[in-house]
């Protein structure tokens, strides 16, 4: 099953109401650093950009939604993306007729980006430090790629590219479930220690921006999808985050998803969309 596919939205009665709101005001993790290792993780982006593109999955339609709802975005509003990667988030954006400035440091991700953007928008072949717009713009937006950013830079860089009560949105998608139990315990028994599902960099990535007097405290609203995925599938989409996995261990959790899961399982994730505003 290609990991491309229209990701599943969980039904009410299991996980409650899909997009849900709250007031985020405590961080327990130290800040990000992941920033120190962007130049690396390019690369590395770079070399597995088709594989990234065919593996990763799409957002749901209702983060978009959302984002454009709560900023009071419309179409023709000038939009720019940090990190487009491949630009998974960049088509849908462009598709609700904003004018997308995508922002890639790869140039093998920023030409599929390009491809699929065709003349809706343009691509910005660099880092977001090195970006510098003509005018502000309403919106700011980074998918899963905020902690590859400068903190040094990046929350005076978007502050001064936001116009008054313009947006910051950023998301990062969030394991809820690795699959059916006991899968996340064969995972754990494979690679010798529990699979993570929320990283640190999420809550350390916010810091920065936390309490800066020029940004409202954040809104939070999560977007709950599934997707069921083959043995392959769930191989090929995990090497795209890195880590530490060797291939006998891949090779491993292969045979548990075939020989003890039916060929398949359901991994459950939620993209959680921060939105703040600026005064």
């Amino acid at each position: 099953m290609e990991g491309n596919s229209a990701p599943k939205r969980r039904t009410r009665a299991y996980f409650g109401t899909l997009s849900t709101r709250y007031w985020l005001r405590e961080y327990l993790a130290p800040m990000s650093d992941l920033w120190q290792h962007a130049p690396e993780a390019s690369g590395r982006f770079g070399s597995q950009a088709l594989d990234y593109d065919r593996y990763r999955p799409r957002y749901p339609e209702s983060v978009f939604d959302d984002m454009l709802g709560v900023t009071d975005t419309s179409a023709g509003t000038e939009v720019i993306e940090i990190g487009a990667g491949t630009g998974i988030a960049t088509e849908p954006l462009a598709r609700r007729g904003l004018s997308v400035t995508a922002i890639e440091p790869s140039p093998e991700m920023a030409a599929l980006a390009q491809a699929k953007l065709s003349d809706r928008g343009s691509v910005f072949v660099g880092r977001f430090e090195e970006y510098f717009a003509p005018d502000p713009v309403q919106l700011v937006a980074s998918f899963n790629a905020w902690h590859w950013v400068d903190p040094g830079v990046a929350v005076n860089r978007v502050a001064g590219l936001l116009a008054p009560g313009g947006s910051l949105a950023l998301v990062w998608t969030e394991v809820v479930s690795w699959g059916e139990e006991p899968f996340e315990e064969r995972l754990a028994q494979v690679s010798g220690y529990p699979w993570v599902k929320r990283m640190d960099h999420v809550d350390g990535s916010m810091h920065p921006i936390r309490g800066d007097p020029r940004f409202e405290d954040p809104l939070v609203l999560h977007h709950v999808f599934e997707r069921t995925l083959d043995a392959s599938t769930f191989v090929a989409v995990t090497k795209t985050y890195g880590g530490q996995r060797t291939e006998e261990q891949y090779d491993a959790i292969a045979r548990v998803i075939n020989d003890e899961f039916g060929g398949s399982i359901t991994k459950v994730e939620d993209a959680a969309l921060y939105i703040l505003k600026r005064w």
